[in-house]
């Protein structure tokens, strides 16, 4: 669960006519964002920020729309949800984030959707979606900047125009945006790696210019939240297999640069997924441990995390489950955290959900608990920052797979339990 963890595919337009392609979302033990092999986009054409409230939902039906994926955490067992009481053992943390950019201690986290799909679709499709999402209180969107699909053409040549409609739309219906920066194209990509959008960038310094280009073009527009990377822990998001040390140099040039555009950018750490420490993939506490000791310290405003926890509960605890790693399990990423002095720092959950087909299915109403259960949690947690659903609506219908079963949504735009269980406990 995490952008690695899911496989979903994202419709993309075709070069002539609007097509459907698809990312497929992996569901070995958490989600990714969308990226599942290599694809082109054609040229077309964070917390509430404090002071915000969400709005009120009225179980609203969602206007129709089209396009929506995650997989169980490493080491999760099938099955229905679980409850299990959390050792004696497991730790609370009990510090106040101060340094979220946009949801300070007391206030209400910002909660969002990660909508990889979002950028495929029409202006009025994307404005629909949008106010469906905002009906129900939803109020920033997590979308990707890739480098690749930027600047594919070679150095210095950028086309940013499906990106600037994805944001002109976000913006003008109210929502904050949650812009993850990462990828490389083809000849800024380390060797061996330059098929695939999620290739780690041969030059940190390069990247980092990338970076500074992402916040010089939407700052203006009131983008303020960047995101480094999506699950970089896994060998889904950063190939052929993780590397702390590489992806601190590229969280390093990125945060400077970012900064000397717009001081007051707020920066998150990639959102890390629920692995174990096994077929390369790298356990999120194991590598937050790296990164501290590769020197990540100051190079973020905030951790991003996946805690995918299906089909456990994120009130149950489980050893494996993401949410449970996050405060819960005796090395958890908020001990972590505060062993390196970045109590203050809030945690960004860029990701959680939970399939409602496919292998590794809760259910729908198993759906429509863990979402209840993961935005209570959000909300009285003064160091969560923010709470991003994944997704807004169902990619297909395989029951091979859980990379199509994760939106609020089903595919034909009927609403899940899911949908009036997320806007109540949004209230």
């Amino acid at each position: 669960m995490h952008f690695s963890r899911l496989r979903f595919v994202i419709p993309l337009l075709a070069a002539v006519s609007i097509g459907v392609v698809g990312l497929v979302h992996s569901a070995a033990a958490t989600k990714r964002w969308a990226h599942s092999g290599s694809f082109t986009i054609p040229s077309a054409s964070g917390s509430t920020r404090v002071g915000i409230s969400l709005p009120a939902p009225g179980p609203a039906q969602p206007q129709s729309a089209t396009s929506g994926g995650v997989g169980a955490p490493s080491g999760a067992p099938s099955g229905s949800n679980t409850t299990t009481t959390p050792p004696p053992s497991s730790t609370t943390s009990t510090t106040t984030s101060t340094t979220n950019s946009t949801a300070v201690a007391g206030s209400s986290p910002i909660i969002g959707v990660s909508l990889p799909a979002l950028i495929a679709q029409t202006p009025a499709t994307q404005a629909a979606w949008l106010a469906n999402l905002k009906s129900i209180g939803v109020n920033s969107i997590r979308i990707e900047v890739n480098w690749a699909w930027i600047s594919d053409a070679g150095p210095g040549t950028f086309d940013w125009s499906q990106i600037d409609q994805e944001v002109a739309s976000i913006e003008a219906a109210g929502m904050s945006i949650d812009m993850i920066v990462m990828g490389a194209p083809s000849w800024a990509a380390l060797a061996g790696e330059s098929s695939s959008d999620v290739a780690q960038p041969a030059d940190p310094a390069a990247f980092g210019s990338f970076a500074a280009a992402v916040a010089q073009r939407y700052a203006p527009q009131g983008v303020q939240d960047y995101e480094i990377w999506n699950e970089p822990n896994s060998t889904d998001f950063w190939p052929p297999a993780p590397n702390p040390a590489a992806y601190v140099q590229v969280l390093q040039a990125a945060y400077a640069d970012i900064k000397a555009v717009d001081p007051s950018a707020f920066v998150i750490a990639g959102g890390l997924a629920p692995e174990a420490n096994q077929d390369g993939n790298i356990d999120e506490v194991t590598f937050l441990q790296d990164m501290y000791a590769d020197g990540a310290q100051g190079y973020f405003d905030a951790l991003g995390d996946h805690p995918y926890s299906y089909p456990a509960l994120p009130d149950s605890y489980e050893e494996w489950s993401g949410w449970s790693k996050m405060n819960a399990t005796p090395t958890s990423l908020r001990s972590v955290m505060t062993a390196n002095g970045d109590s203050s720092k809030p945690i960004w959950i860029t990701e959680v959900g939970a399939p409602t087909g496919g292998p590794d299915s809760v259910g729908i109403d198993g759906q429509a608990e863990e979402l209840t259960q993961a935005i209570d949690n959000a909300k009285t947690t003064p160091w969560i920052g923010g709470i991003y659903i994944y997704t807004y609506e169902d990619s297909g219908g395989d029951p091979t797979t859980d990379e199509d079963w994760f939106g609020l949504l089903n595919a034909d735009g009927s609403p899940k339990p899911a949908w009036s269980a997320v806007a109540s406990a949004i209230g």
